[in-house]
């Protein structure tokens, strides 16, 4: 582009600067809004690729029924697996398995004889293989590092933070207090967005080493084994002839004994994060239908920007239609002319993304933070720089095309003869194109209000459980006797309850807000044993039910001392009532069930249904059994609005008998609320970038209405000379698009009726109804926001005096 160009393209924006602005902010934005969306959902999208064998890398998971009922889906399988699968099958070339081994206490007493403690929530045993299949760079220690008991490879994070400037390897770790481990490599910390995450590996020959018939056992299937297959294998092949094969060979009788059936299927590793809604993740996966609906939303947001842009340039052709005459009179052909507007209208675009660019890394740390995707770099990411140059530069080309082929257009002796009319095709299309910025508009409009609703619905709906104002303590890992902890425990809880802010108080094995760990299986006593069923357990104490006000529905609650007398009792909810084969609350009291053991367990009463692990998932078969042992979780209800006041006064007791071990608490309603941070996040980002989508929509809105202005200043100006009020100029401007809006809603409210209750609301077990006001509110929303930016043009347009018009002409 020569300097005579570029002086044409600055004087042409220096003229109507107004205008150039307005099409500026309206790419910018645009532009801006569609890239924080990418990056969400590229984070979302981009969980564990950086395995070097991600492609090659699934995890066996299964699914139980029986009479055609499923029992469970889950992400576990039996620690045989990976190595039979192996041995039969030469397309696994590797596997390795992890068990999680959950909330501990690991401390350390260094050099200066100081003792280093802390609480850990998310630590594994591992097979020593993780290091092969998975890409865990080892930064010190053996290749083979979790092949003997009793060792564990820790992150570089954990080194610093319990070694500081020691060296850590061959250095030894407690565990609870009375677990020894050996540390025999330190590795880099697993990246943010990895299903697998830790800063401790433990051995999982310590497992084996302590109870050796698991590690060929087909019957204990607490863990998850990932297999490794050769490049370009078909897993599907696998899926339908190895894994059936697996059963057969090694427990299907046993299965077939109880009326149960095994479906195994393997999930590709960079699937899991958006796919999978299946029991014992690792962490909570997102939705990746509404990943796919934001990522559908960035495109959306660069249509209306680049609307925008071809609508407010051909909008202002005629003013540079006189340009055009002299230049075609001088000799210029059409591609002198298309190549000068392409050229133009592509350096602008430029300017832009060089200004959106700028932004975007002022903003981005703040928009990490709020949706919390840590050190994620989006033009580090190689697809996505690839898909962002495609759709930046065929935007580019298909939003200058049409300016530049409509300017060049012109004929020089109408223009120069001063008789030039806009064509009624290009008004036709401009129209067509309000209309789509508008359908756009509408559909997100309603979809903010409508994903409002759901996430609101969803922290709102009862969960059967009343857990509001509830602390939990986690309980001390000392390494004590199991007896003595106990009383200490029970001393300390008698002195926490006569704090006058705790009004309640109760113990058990898991919290709400996440997964059951225990497991019970029975049968209806009489039964044949291919009548048992599993069930999720709850361990609880006598105050538990009554501490969240979970509603009984038949029988009685668990008594104080109940467990002293060697009664052996359960409670049940009404989805294990149904499991078990009773009908009936009042059918299934006094009766009793038989474990695999042959223990009989009498049904003492039935609760209704309650949400423990999550408002999202359905509520599952549980059975609480009565326990004297409190060595998971202590949970308090306060009545004190004073949270730092109760906490010291929590800590100052539990130190005062643990003085060695860490305060580890957390806040209930926090935990519950966790489960639902996708959904929030989510409803942040759509938000968010919706109403900048009606933003950018208004401001292209006003730019065609200050070009509409500026072509008929002079009929406005006679109008206001022959008695029209500021609201007549309204009305004239206001049926430049009224048209367009009101088709724009013909077409959004059944569209978007139909894509948010098929593509977005049946992704949640529990979803709101949709109703009318859900459609019609936004639609007057945008109908006054318009109309009243149209309104406030006009009044600029009103303002003028004819002489100032004529003057202007």
């Amino acid at each position: 582009m020569n300097f005579i160009k570029l002086n044409i393209f600055y004087r042409n924006l220096k003229r109507d600067k107004l205008i150039s602005i307005i099409n500026a902010v309206g790419l910018i934005i645009g532009i801006l809004s569609a890239l924080f969306i990418l990056e969400y959902v590229y984070y979302q999208r981009s969980y564990d690729n950086h395995h070097e064998n991600a492609k090659d890398i699934y995890r066996v998971a299964y699914n139980r029924y029986q009479n055609n009922e499923v029992l469970w889906k889950t992400a576990n399988s039996f620690p045989p697996t990976g190595k039979w699968l192996k041995e039969h099958y030469s397309d696994v070339v590797n596997h390795a398995r992890i068990t999680p081994k959950n909330e501990i206490t690991i401390s350390y007493n260094n050099a200066s004889g100081s003792k280093i403690i802390y609480s850990e929530d998310k630590t594994y045993y591992a097979t020593s293989s993780i290091f092969e299949v998975f890409t865990i760079p080892l930064l010190q220690g053996e290749k083979d590092p979790l092949k003997a008991p009793n060792t564990v490879a820790i992150s570089h994070l954990a080194a610093e933070r319990y070694f500081g400037e020691e060296r850590p390897l061959g250095k030894t770790i407690k565990v609870n207090g009375n677990e020894d481990y050996m540390i025999t490599a330190v590795y880099k910390k697993m990246p943010k967005n990895s299903i697998v995450k830790s800063d401790f590996l433990f051995s999982m020959e310590t497992i084996y080493k302590q109870r050796p018939r698991i590690r060929t056992s087909w019957t204990y299937d607490y863990g998850s084994t990932f297999i490794q297959l050769k490049p370009n294998s078909d897993y599907k092949k696998l899926e339908k002839e190895g894994l059936p094969e697996m059963i057969a060979a090694n427990y299907k009788k046993r299965l077939d004994s109880q009326g149960k059936r095994d479906t195994y299927y393997l999930q590709p590793l960079q699937d899991i994060h958006l796919t999978s809604n299946i029991e014992y993740e690792s962490e909570p996966p997102v939705n990746g239908k509404i990943i796919s609906i934001l990522f559908g939303f960035s495109i959306f947001l660069l249509i209306i920007a680049w609307i925008n842009f071809i609508n407010l340039t051909t909008a202002r052709s005629i003013e540079r239609a006189n340009e055009v005459g002299v230049k075609k009179i001088n000799g210029a052909s059409k591609m002198n002319l298309i190549t000068q507007f392409l050229s133009e209208a592509f350096l602008f675009n430029i300017l832009c993304l060089a200004i959106t660019i700028v932004l975007f890394y002022a903003l981005n740390p703040w928009f990490k933070t709020i949706t919390q995707i840590g050190d994620f770099n989006l033009f580090e990411h190689s697809k996505f720089l690839g898909t962002f140059i495609v759709i930046f530069v065929l935007g580019i080309i298909i939003s200058c095309i049409y300016p530049a082929v409509i300017l060049q257009s012109y004929k020089p002796v109408t223009v120069l003869k001063g008789k030039f009319k806009n064509k009624r095709e290009g008004v036709f299309f401009r129209k067509l194109l309000v209309t789509l910025q508008f359908v756009i508009s509408v559909v997100l409009l309603c979809g903010t209000l409508i994903a409002y609703k759901q996430a609101t619905f969803l922290m709102e709906k009862d969960m059967g459980i009343n857990y509001a104002q509830s602390i939990v303590i986690k309980a001390p890992k000392t390494g004590e006797k199991q007896s003595e902890l106990q009383s200490k425990i029970l001393l300390m809880k008698d002195e926490l309850t006569q704090i006058p802010e705790v009004k309640g108080f109760t113990f058990s094995s898991d919290i709400p807000g996440q997964e059951i760990q225990h497991w019970f299986g029975c049968r209806r006593k009489g039964y044949d044993h291919t009548d048992s069923n599993g069930y999720f357990q709850l361990s609880v104490d006598d105050q538990f039910l009554e501490f969240y006000n979970v509603k009984l529905l038949a029988g009685r609650l668990f008594r104080k001392g109940e467990k002293e007398t060697g009664t052996k009792s359960i409670i049940m909810n009404v989805k294990a009532m149904e499991r078990v084969g009773y009908k009936t609350p009042e059918e299934a009291i006094n009766n009793f069930v038989v474990t695999g053991r042959n223990e009989e367990f009498k049904i003492i009463g039935i609760v209704d249904d309650f949400y423990y692990q999550s408002i999202k998932n359905e509520p599952v078969p549980t059975v609480l059994r009565l326990t004297d042992s409190h060595k998971a979780f202590l949970i308090l209800k306060v009545a004190s609005n004073n949270t730092t006041e109760i906490l010291q006064k929590l800590k100052t007791i539990y130190e005062n008998y643990f003085p060695e071990q860490p305060f580890d608490y957390l806040s209930l309603e926090n935990k519950i609320s966790n489960t639902l941070k996708s959904d929030r996040t989510f409803l942040f980002v759509f938000s968010l970038f919706s109403i900048l989508a009606i933003i950018i929509a208004v401001i292209g809105i006003v730019g065609l209405i200050l070009i509409t202005i500026s072509q008929r200043m002079k009929e406005i100006g006679i109008r206001k000379v022959l008695g029209s009020e500021l609201m007549d100029v309204s009305k004239l401007l206001a049926k430049e698009v009224a048209s367009q809006i009101i088709i724009a809603i013909i077409i959004a409210i059944p569209l978007a009726w139909y894509g948010y209750q098929n593509w977005f609301l049946k992704t949640y077990i529990n979803s709101i109804e949709l109703q009318i006001w859900m459609f019609l509110v936004p639609v007057i929303v945008l109908f006054i926001i318009v109309f009243l930016v149209i309104h406030l043009v006009a009044l600029r347009a009103y303002q003028m005096t004819l002489s100032e018009v004529l003057q202007n002409e």
